[in-house]
């Protein structure tokens, strides 16, 4: 793991790397790889989750964990199901199937988080034979946007996510 103010948390089984022309795989260049893409992924501001084709958490970043209120290397290695609550997991399960069997290219939606708008982009992530190597999960500060949207008359209520029953849970069971 990376550490200091500029990290992100991943785990070193991340799929191969394409920067520039550049194919990065195993060995020392796949760790100079992750290194530069992890630095990358810190420095967006935007959430970003990844999840494998085991639905396990490989890179959460620290803007991620700000949003969502978590610590980010807690979550790394964990099944993305934990980010949520039981009463959400056939859902979760469904939307992520549908990202990588292709039968759709994108899912988006609003998640109010504890009072917190966010507006999530989740799309699959594809080797260049076309087969999902994971799905990223793209979370935006939307207050703003959620706030226009209700001046204009345009806001359609969202179920508050992230108390109750709608909880994350602990990392591993």
């Amino acid at each position: 793991m990376l550490s200091g103010p500029h990290s992100v948390a991943h785990s070193d089984s991340l799929f191969g790397l394409a920067i520039g022309n550049t194919q990065l795989s195993c060995g020392d260049s796949m760790k100079v790889g992750l290194d530069v893409f992890s630095s990358l992924v810190d420095r967006l501001n935007v959430g970003v989750v990844v999840i494998d084709n085991n639905n396990r958490i490989v890179i959460f970043n620290k803007i991620a964990g700000e949003m969502l209120q978590v610590e980010p290397n807690e979550r790394i290695g964990s099944s993305v199901l934990r980010c949520h609550g039981e009463v959400s997991e056939q859902n979760v399960l469904k939307m992520i199937d549908d990202l990588k069997s292709g039968r759709v290219d994108k899912q988006g939606g609003w998640v109010n988080f504890k009072g917190r708008m966010v507006y999530e982009y989740l799309y699959a992530i594809r080797d260049s034979k076309g087969n999902c190597v994971g799905v990223v999960d793209e979370l935006h500060d939307a207050a703003e946007k959620a706030e226009y949207l209700k001046s204009q008359g345009q806001w359609k209520g969202v179920h508050v996510s992230g108390i109750g029953d709608r909880a994350p849970r602990t990392p591993q069971p």
